[in-house]
Protein backbone atom coordinates (compact mmCIF):
# COMPACT_ATOMS: atom_id res chain seq x y z
CA UNK A 1 0.00 0.00 0.00
CA UNK A 2 1.36 3.40 -0.97
CA UNK A 3 1.40 6.28 1.51
CA UNK A 4 0.76 9.76 0.15
CA UNK A 5 1.86 11.66 3.27
CA UNK A 6 5.44 12.87 2.61
CA UNK A 7 8.21 11.91 5.01
CA UNK A 8 11.19 14.10 5.91
CA UNK A 9 14.42 12.82 7.44
CA UNK A 10 15.94 15.67 9.46
CA UNK A 11 19.73 15.32 9.90
CA UNK A 12 20.93 17.41 12.83
CA UNK A 13 17.53 17.35 14.51
CA UNK A 14 18.78 18.14 18.02
CA UNK A 15 20.54 21.37 17.02
CA UNK A 16 19.15 24.86 17.42
CA UNK A 17 17.82 24.96 13.87
CA UNK A 18 16.83 21.30 13.75
CA UNK A 19 14.62 21.65 16.82
CA UNK A 20 12.65 24.39 15.04
CA UNK A 21 12.58 22.60 11.70
CA UNK A 22 10.82 19.49 13.00
CA UNK A 23 7.59 21.27 14.06
CA UNK A 24 7.73 23.42 10.90
CA UNK A 25 7.67 20.30 8.74
CA UNK A 26 4.97 18.74 10.95
CA UNK A 27 2.79 21.84 10.48
CA UNK A 28 3.26 21.49 6.70
CA UNK A 29 1.88 17.92 6.80
CA UNK A 30 5.11 15.89 6.82
CA UNK A 31 5.89 12.83 8.88
CA UNK A 32 9.29 13.43 10.45
CA UNK A 33 12.19 11.15 11.27
CA UNK A 34 14.68 12.91 13.54
CA UNK A 35 18.37 12.00 13.25
CA UNK A 36 20.90 13.34 15.73
CA UNK A 37 24.16 12.42 17.39
CA UNK A 38 22.39 12.51 20.76
CA UNK A 39 18.64 12.92 21.08
CA UNK A 40 17.41 11.43 24.36
CA UNK A 41 13.67 10.88 24.21
CA UNK A 42 13.44 12.10 20.62
CA UNK A 43 13.36 15.80 19.67
CA UNK A 44 9.92 17.50 19.69
CA UNK A 45 7.90 17.34 16.48
CA UNK A 46 9.20 13.96 15.31
CA UNK A 47 7.28 10.72 15.12
CA UNK A 48 10.47 8.62 15.25
CA UNK A 49 14.11 9.28 16.00
CA UNK A 50 17.47 7.70 15.25
CA UNK A 51 20.63 8.32 17.24
CA UNK A 52 23.67 8.12 14.96
CA UNK A 53 27.15 9.61 14.71
CA UNK A 54 27.35 10.42 11.01
CA UNK A 55 31.15 10.64 11.09
CA UNK A 56 31.20 6.83 11.59
CA UNK A 57 30.81 4.99 8.24
CA UNK A 58 29.13 2.04 9.97
CA UNK A 59 26.61 4.38 11.56
CA UNK A 60 25.87 5.94 8.17
CA UNK A 61 25.22 2.50 6.70
CA UNK A 62 22.94 1.59 9.61
CA UNK A 63 21.05 4.85 9.21
CA UNK A 64 20.47 4.24 5.50
CA UNK A 65 19.09 0.76 6.20
CA UNK A 66 16.80 2.01 8.99
CA UNK A 67 15.44 4.92 6.97
CA UNK A 68 14.83 2.66 3.97
CA UNK A 69 12.84 0.29 6.19
CA UNK A 70 10.84 3.05 7.87
CA UNK A 71 9.95 4.75 4.58
CA UNK A 72 8.88 1.59 2.74
CA UNK A 73 5.84 2.40 0.60
CA UNK A 74 6.25 6.18 0.79
CA UNK A 75 5.72 8.07 -2.46
CA UNK A 76 7.74 11.10 -1.37
CA UNK A 77 10.73 11.24 0.95
CA UNK A 78 12.71 14.38 1.68
CA UNK A 79 16.05 14.80 3.43
CA UNK A 80 16.80 17.93 5.45
CA UNK A 81 20.45 18.70 6.18
CA UNK A 82 20.83 21.16 9.06
CA UNK A 83 24.00 19.65 10.55
CA UNK A 84 26.68 21.98 11.92
CA UNK A 85 29.50 20.94 14.23
CA UNK A 86 30.91 24.07 15.87
CA UNK A 87 33.61 22.39 18.00
CA UNK A 88 36.43 23.43 15.67
CA UNK A 89 37.55 23.61 12.06
CA UNK A 90 38.56 19.95 11.83
CA UNK A 91 35.34 18.73 13.47
CA UNK A 92 33.33 21.00 11.17
CA UNK A 93 35.08 19.65 8.07
CA UNK A 94 34.56 16.03 9.17
CA UNK A 95 30.87 16.63 9.82
CA UNK A 96 30.32 18.35 6.44
CA UNK A 97 31.99 15.46 4.59
CA UNK A 98 30.06 12.91 6.64
CA UNK A 99 26.63 14.46 6.22
CA UNK A 100 27.20 14.97 2.48
CA UNK A 101 28.02 11.27 2.14
CA UNK A 102 24.96 10.44 4.27
CA UNK A 103 22.63 12.46 2.05
CA UNK A 104 23.99 10.95 -1.17
CA UNK A 105 23.87 7.44 0.33
CA UNK A 106 20.24 7.95 1.39
CA UNK A 107 19.36 9.31 -2.04
CA UNK A 108 20.85 6.29 -3.81
CA UNK A 109 19.10 3.87 -1.44
CA UNK A 110 15.69 5.54 -1.57
CA UNK A 111 15.66 6.40 -5.28
CA UNK A 112 15.49 2.70 -6.16
CA UNK A 113 11.93 2.39 -4.92
CA UNK A 114 10.58 5.87 -4.08
CA UNK A 115 8.93 8.00 -6.73
CA UNK A 116 10.32 11.28 -5.39
CA UNK A 117 13.39 11.96 -3.26
CA UNK A 118 14.21 15.58 -2.46
CA UNK A 119 16.66 17.53 -0.33
CA UNK A 120 16.64 20.80 1.55
CA UNK A 121 20.01 21.94 2.87
CA UNK A 122 20.64 24.77 5.27
CA UNK A 123 23.71 26.47 3.85
CA UNK A 124 25.16 29.95 4.20
CA UNK A 125 25.81 33.05 2.14
CA UNK A 126 29.49 32.44 2.98
CA UNK A 127 29.66 30.07 -0.01
CA UNK A 128 29.48 33.17 -2.22
CA UNK A 129 32.52 34.90 -0.72
CA UNK A 130 35.60 35.46 -2.91
CA UNK A 131 38.72 33.57 -1.84
CA UNK A 132 40.34 36.60 -0.16
CA UNK A 133 37.38 36.85 2.23
CA UNK A 134 36.74 33.11 2.67
CA UNK A 135 36.86 30.93 5.77
CA UNK A 136 37.25 27.15 6.13
CA UNK A 137 33.54 26.99 6.95
CA UNK A 138 32.52 28.84 3.79
CA UNK A 139 34.78 26.67 1.65
CA UNK A 140 33.43 23.45 3.18
CA UNK A 141 29.83 24.52 2.69
CA UNK A 142 30.59 25.62 -0.88
CA UNK A 143 31.91 22.16 -1.72
CA UNK A 144 28.88 20.57 -0.12
CA UNK A 145 26.38 22.71 -2.03
CA UNK A 146 28.13 21.95 -5.31
CA UNK A 147 28.10 18.20 -4.54
CA UNK A 148 24.37 18.38 -3.85
CA UNK A 149 23.73 20.41 -6.99
CA UNK A 150 25.47 17.78 -9.13
CA UNK A 151 23.84 14.76 -7.45
CA UNK A 152 20.55 14.63 -9.34
CA UNK A 153 18.51 15.37 -6.21
CA UNK A 154 15.51 17.66 -6.32
CA UNK A 155 14.94 20.38 -3.76
CA UNK A 156 17.65 22.87 -3.01
CA UNK A 157 19.89 24.78 -0.64
CA UNK A 158 18.91 28.00 1.10
CA UNK A 159 21.83 30.35 1.70
CA UNK A 160 21.09 31.67 5.15
CA UNK A 161 22.39 34.82 6.84
CA UNK A 162 23.55 34.71 10.46
CA UNK A 163 21.05 33.14 12.88
CA UNK A 164 20.24 33.71 16.53
CA UNK A 165 17.33 33.29 18.91
CA UNK A 166 15.47 36.49 18.01
CA UNK A 167 16.84 37.75 14.67
CA UNK A 168 16.58 41.30 13.40
CA UNK A 169 15.66 41.06 9.69
CA UNK A 170 12.16 39.72 10.37
CA UNK A 171 11.41 42.81 12.47
CA UNK A 172 13.15 45.36 10.32
CA UNK A 173 15.72 45.85 13.05
CA UNK A 174 19.04 47.52 12.55
CA UNK A 175 22.36 45.80 12.87
CA UNK A 176 25.63 45.36 11.05
CA UNK A 177 24.11 42.64 8.87
CA UNK A 178 20.82 40.80 8.53
CA UNK A 179 20.20 38.24 11.25
CA UNK A 180 17.32 35.76 11.16
CA UNK A 181 15.79 33.87 14.03
CA UNK A 182 15.96 30.08 13.95
CA UNK A 183 12.16 29.98 13.58
CA UNK A 184 12.31 32.29 10.55
CA UNK A 185 14.99 30.10 8.93
CA UNK A 186 12.98 26.93 9.60
CA UNK A 187 9.86 28.41 8.00
CA UNK A 188 11.83 29.39 4.91
CA UNK A 189 13.53 26.01 4.58
CA UNK A 190 10.35 23.91 4.32
CA UNK A 191 9.17 25.15 0.88
CA UNK A 192 12.73 24.93 -0.51
CA UNK A 193 12.43 21.13 -0.37
CA UNK A 194 9.71 21.07 -3.01
CA UNK A 195 11.67 22.24 -6.08
CA UNK A 196 11.80 19.51 -8.72
CA UNK A 197 15.34 20.44 -9.82
CA UNK A 198 18.03 21.34 -7.32
CA UNK A 199 18.06 25.12 -6.88
CA UNK A 200 20.25 27.33 -4.74
CA UNK A 201 18.09 30.03 -3.19
CA UNK A 202 19.40 33.38 -1.93
CA UNK A 203 17.20 35.61 0.26
CA UNK A 204 17.02 39.35 -0.34
CA UNK A 205 19.63 40.82 1.99
CA UNK A 206 20.35 43.94 -0.08
CA UNK A 207 18.38 46.35 2.12
CA UNK A 208 21.52 46.86 4.17
CA UNK A 209 23.30 48.21 1.07
CA UNK A 210 20.62 50.89 0.74
CA UNK A 211 20.82 51.71 4.45
CA UNK A 212 24.59 51.96 4.42
CA UNK A 213 27.40 49.51 5.02
CA UNK A 214 28.23 48.24 8.49
CA UNK A 215 30.57 50.53 10.38
CA UNK A 216 34.26 50.09 9.73
CA UNK A 217 36.32 48.38 12.39
CA UNK A 218 38.33 50.73 14.56
CA UNK A 219 41.46 48.59 14.42
CA UNK A 220 44.01 49.13 11.71
CA UNK A 221 45.67 47.10 9.02
CA UNK A 222 48.33 45.81 11.42
CA UNK A 223 45.75 44.27 13.74
CA UNK A 224 43.93 42.74 10.77
CA UNK A 225 47.20 41.18 9.60
CA UNK A 226 47.86 39.76 13.07
CA UNK A 227 44.35 38.27 13.17
CA UNK A 228 44.97 36.72 9.76
CA UNK A 229 48.28 35.19 10.91
CA UNK A 230 46.65 33.83 14.10
CA UNK A 231 43.94 32.14 12.04
CA UNK A 232 46.61 30.43 9.92
CA UNK A 233 49.02 29.46 12.72
CA UNK A 234 48.19 29.54 16.43
CA UNK A 235 44.36 29.43 16.18
CA UNK A 236 43.96 27.53 12.95
CA UNK A 237 41.36 25.15 14.45
CA UNK A 238 39.22 28.02 15.76
CA UNK A 239 36.18 28.84 13.62
CA UNK A 240 35.87 32.12 15.51
CA UNK A 241 39.45 33.12 14.65
CA UNK A 242 38.91 32.50 10.92
CA UNK A 243 35.61 34.38 10.98
CA UNK A 244 37.12 37.39 12.75
CA UNK A 245 40.07 37.45 10.36
CA UNK A 246 37.75 37.44 7.34
CA UNK A 247 35.60 40.18 8.85
CA UNK A 248 38.72 42.19 9.57
CA UNK A 249 39.74 41.97 5.92
CA UNK A 250 36.27 43.18 4.97
CA UNK A 251 36.52 45.99 7.47
CA UNK A 252 39.63 47.51 5.91
CA UNK A 253 38.37 47.17 2.33
CA UNK A 254 37.08 50.33 0.59
CA UNK A 255 33.30 50.66 0.58
CA UNK A 256 33.06 50.40 -3.20
CA UNK A 257 34.72 46.97 -2.97
CA UNK A 258 32.75 45.84 0.06
CA UNK A 259 29.47 46.44 -1.75
CA UNK A 260 30.57 43.86 -4.33
CA UNK A 261 32.29 41.25 -2.15
CA UNK A 262 30.53 41.19 1.24
CA UNK A 263 28.64 37.89 1.25
CA UNK A 264 26.54 39.06 4.23
CA UNK A 265 24.78 41.40 1.78
CA UNK A 266 24.47 38.79 -1.00
CA UNK A 267 25.06 41.36 -3.78
CA UNK A 268 24.03 40.49 -7.33
CA UNK A 269 27.67 40.54 -8.47
CA UNK A 270 28.60 37.69 -6.13
CA UNK A 271 25.51 35.64 -6.96
CA UNK A 272 26.08 35.94 -10.71
CA UNK A 273 29.79 35.16 -10.33
CA UNK A 274 29.05 32.04 -8.27
CA UNK A 275 26.40 30.74 -10.69
CA UNK A 276 28.57 31.26 -13.75
CA UNK A 277 31.79 29.96 -12.22
CA UNK A 278 30.28 26.70 -10.94
CA UNK A 279 27.52 26.23 -13.53
CA UNK A 280 24.69 26.00 -11.00
CA UNK A 281 21.17 27.44 -10.92
CA UNK A 282 20.65 30.21 -8.38
CA UNK A 283 17.38 32.02 -7.68
CA UNK A 284 17.38 35.34 -5.87
CA UNK A 285 14.32 36.34 -3.85
CA UNK A 286 13.95 39.50 -5.92
CA UNK A 287 12.99 37.27 -8.84
CA UNK A 288 16.31 37.14 -10.66
CA UNK A 289 17.70 33.83 -11.91
CA UNK A 290 21.36 33.11 -12.50
CA UNK A 291 22.61 32.29 -15.03
CA UNK A 292 19.98 34.41 -16.77
CA UNK A 293 17.39 32.41 -18.74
Amino acid sequence: MRHVTPTVVVLGASGRLGRRLLPAFASAGFDAIAVARAAPGGPPGSSRSITADLTDPDERARLATTVATWTEGRDRVYIADVVLDRRGVEAMRRSVVAVTDTVLRLHDRLARRTASVGLVAASTTAVLAPDLYQTPYGLAKRGQVLAYARSGLGGGALLLPALNETGNAAHGGAGPWHVWSFECAADRLVPAALDSAFTIRVPDLTQQVRLGLPSRRTHGVGEVLRAHVRSLLTDRNSMHAHREAARGRLGVSPDRIRRRVDHHLAPAHLIRRFAERYHVHVVHEQGRRYPAT
